[in-house]
């Protein structure tokens, strides 16, 4: 069974045996043998405390259930004799074979003979595969969890632990791959081998404790005895005004640990667990409201079915609730509408949900792609209208829609060398402009919304010398600097320079690139004075 429990004590005397064993394979002095004694000793007077302590639980368990006619209560009650009677069997074995280990070793009893032998006749005994004693040991820890587990129906864990059974020692190389008989008695003094039996045989005994509680839980359903009562309040509404009347019910609720209630939700069985603060046996009831039907109001009238099963009794309840509608807050940064082939990133919000907002998102009209954070998509419209549909673990929660423009054109800008703005008004002089820098600039909104898709780049485009309406020099520019090196020469005041761009292309948020139309409106005319 998992999670067995343990008294501080036992968890102790636990932790040293660990730490003298890993000294152990240290080889150090005989000090730490005389430790190991110590805690055979302590672990004996443990077994011994846990022998009555059990012992008077199964009276208990006798006195509240042996006279009911409950057939569940019976059975109870036998199971737990029987567990007593395996328990004290098992003891009795491990009993037999301590004396065995001490009589192997020349004694009848722990003594400094004992505590100082480093002989291996004790190990040999244990894992030489003709002795039976390492074999019968080992299967007699098997087959008392065996019916432990049947007499119970709990699953405790193994005693027989290999190395990897133990949290401590499975990843550690030179012990993972060896059985149980191996890990515990090999190169292993005769005083840690006991103590190793010892241990052990600590924990039957705590087996034991831990069935004979889940009996006595069974047994004890036959006498109800509410030990635990506490006030509960039942408010009309959770949430009240200022200047409003606040109204509740007041009752008292009532436990017992002798009942093992069963609860469910609906028809399916939920998990009880005792609240710390009350130390009532409560069921968690946790699921995803689903909405619906909304009222004016945004609130939807739901219900669930409560069952409570007590001694064959079943307490039924069918439990109202609302469900409001949430309301969804979508961040598209300055404007709400979406740009036409971009990556729009948008942060879609159901605050009412709280830490509890798990969200999926599916769209019509666009391709969307789930960002890092929660609620975070990008967005990238093919439509002119496009609708998302928010759902959160699941249940659909509503429908997003947004408007879709087209991207605006960029504006075509001449600078000069230094990267400052030609005066189109004024023009260059003749003779002192040495080339130019014709770059597409995005619209500062558009540039600002989706920063990821306002690059742009001149791919091609066209410059000439125009004097009157004779064409002086012509080129063509593949990049976005042009080179007037070779016209300086040549250039007259009342010259033209004209650049019309050809072919300039928008690098999206994928980077890849897009064509953008470029028409008579994007043609510089530059004035040479």
């Amino acid at each position: 069974m998992a999670g067995k429990k343990e008294t501080p004590r036992q968890k102790m005397i636990g932790m040293m045996y660990l730490v003298l064993t890993a000294l152990l394979a240290l080889q150090v002095s005989n000090a730490v043998l005389e430790k190991f004694a110590i805690i055979n000793g302590t672990l004996n007077q443990l077994i011994e405390d846990t022998e009555k302590s059990n012992q008077q639980q199964l009276n208990k368990i006798i006195e509240e259930g042996g006279k009911s006619e409950v057939a569940k209560i019976k059975s109870a009650v036998e199971r737990a004799q029987k567990v007593r009677e395996l328990t004290q069997a098992t003891s009795a074995w491990i009993e037999t074979l301590k004396k065995k280990m001490l009589e192997v070793s020349g004694s009848d009893k722990v003594d400094e003979k004992v505590i100082n032998n480093h002989g291996s006749a004790v190990a040999t005994m244990m894992i030489d595969k003709k002795s039976p004693w390492g074999r019968d040991f080992e299967a007699k820890l098997n087959d008392y969890v065996k019916q432990l587990n049947e007499l119970t129906g709990e699953k405790f864990g193994t005693l027989a632990r290999a190395p990897k059974d133990i949290p401590e020692f499975a990843n550690d190389p030179d012990h993972v791959r060896k059985d149980f008989l191996t890990f515990t008695f090999e190169n292993t003094p005769v005083i840690a081998a006991l103590a190793s039996v010892t241990q052990i045989q600590s924990e039957v005994l705590e087996y034991e404790s831990a069935a004979l509680r889940k009996l006595a839980e069974e047994a004890g359903a036959a006498t109800v005895r509410f030990e635990t009562v506490i006030p509960m309040v039942r408010p009309k509404s959770s949430v009240v005004a200022a200047g409003a009347t606040y109204e509740a019910d007041m009752f008292i609720s009532a436990s017992s640990s002798a009942l093992s209630p069963e609860m469910f939700y609906n028809g399916t069985a939920i998990p009880v667990a005792v609240d710390p603060a009350t130390g009532i046996k409560m069921g968690k009831v946790k699921f995803t409201a689903r909405g619906g039907n909304y009222d004016a109001k945004g609130q939807s009238k739901q219900s669930f079915k409560a069952e409570i099963k007590l001694n064959d009794q079943v307490y039924p309840q069918t439990i109202e609730y609302i469900v409001a509608k949430p309301t969804i807050r979508v961040t598209t940064g300055v404007a709400p509408t979406l740009y036409m082939g971009c990556g729009n990133l948008v942060n879609i919000e159901v605050p009412a949900l709280g830490t509890d907002y798990n969200p999926s998102f599916s769209a019509t009209g666009a391709e969307i792609i789930r960002g890092e954070k929660i609620g975070q998509v990008t967005i990238i419209p093919n439509q002119r209208k496009v609708t998302v549909a928010v759902n959160n673990s699941g249940t659909f929660i509503g429908n997003e829609e947004f408007a879709v423009k087209n991207v605006p054109r960029p504006r075509i800008v001449a600078k000069d060398n230094n990267g400052r703005d030609i005066d189109l008004k004024n023009g260059v002089k003749a003779g002192q402009i040495a080339g130019l820098r014709i770059n597409a600039e995005a619209d500062e909104n558009f540039k600002n919304e989706v920063p990821k898709d306002a690059n742009y780049r001149i791919r091609n485009m066209s410059v000439i010398l125009a004097r009157g309406t004779q064409r002086v020099q012509e080129m063509t520019a593949t990049s976005e600097l042009v080179d007037l090196g070779a016209w300086r020469a040549i250039m007259r005041p009342g010259d033209r320079i004209l650049v019309e761009p050809k072919n300039v292309v928008r690098m999206t948020y994928k980077g890849n690139p897009e064509p953008v139309a470029v028409g008579g409106s994007d043609i510089i005319n530059i004035p040479v004075q």
